[in-house]
């Protein structure tokens, strides 16, 4: 891993350590409403727009493919420097109007993907984020890396992340295991 990764053997012990701990918290024997990965999914009913600093883009995009592929459902990701820019315009008028009706962006669930000891400067825009999300009403979830080295954060995240996606198709009966849109344009290659 240290040409991608620095990371020495105390690094992969503390994970390996840590995924061991998060087991009994995420695994199927652990069906309770303390289990993160299955809140989690129960909340993932829409599209997730998952937000994520740039040391963490890994694990976003796993989720992204994760749940495309396991729970046959859309998903984005966004790092959260752009979102702060470009993407926050799209959350103008928040999830609902004055009414309470549903707006085209009604469906679109974020998810802040966020990292224990974050940067200054990612831990400034997750506050405006959240600040602005909570002035429009809209409805957000955090994941948060844990403590520990950067291998530590990814392999927690993407664990906990996977088995999200796996519980979100059993929830909407979705079987993980055909990918006849993937077969489809293999052939046509």
């Amino acid at each position: 891993l240290d040409p991608v990764i620095p990371t020495s053997t105390n690094d992969v012990n503390e994970s390996i350590r840590e995924l061991g701990r998060l087991k009994e918290r995420i695994s199927s024997e652990s069906m309770t409403a303390n289990n993160p990965s299955v809140e989690l999914a129960r909340w993932v009913s829409g599209i997730p727009l998952i937000y994520y600093p740039a040391g963490l883009q890994a694990a976003a995009i796993r989720f992204k493919n994760s749940l495309q592929e396991n729970s046959k459902m859309h998903a984005i990701t966004e790092d959260v420097i752009e979102a702060c820019h470009n993407g926050i315009v799209s959350w103008e008028h928040g999830n609902k109007s004055n009414n309470n009706s549903r707006r085209d962006n009604s469906n679109i669930l974020p998810i802040l993907i966020r990292g224990n000891n974050d940067y200054i400067k990612t831990e400034e825009r997750w506050g405006i984020v959240k600040e602005f999300f909570d002035s429009r009403d809209i409805e957000y979830r955090q994941v948060f890396s844990g403590e520990g080295s950067i291998l530590t954060k990814m392999i927690r995240l993407i664990y906990m992340l996977d088995y999200t996606s796996i519980y979100r198709a059993v929830l909407s009966e979705k079987d993980p295991t055909p990918i006849g849109p993937i077969d489809f344009v293999k052939k046509r290659l």
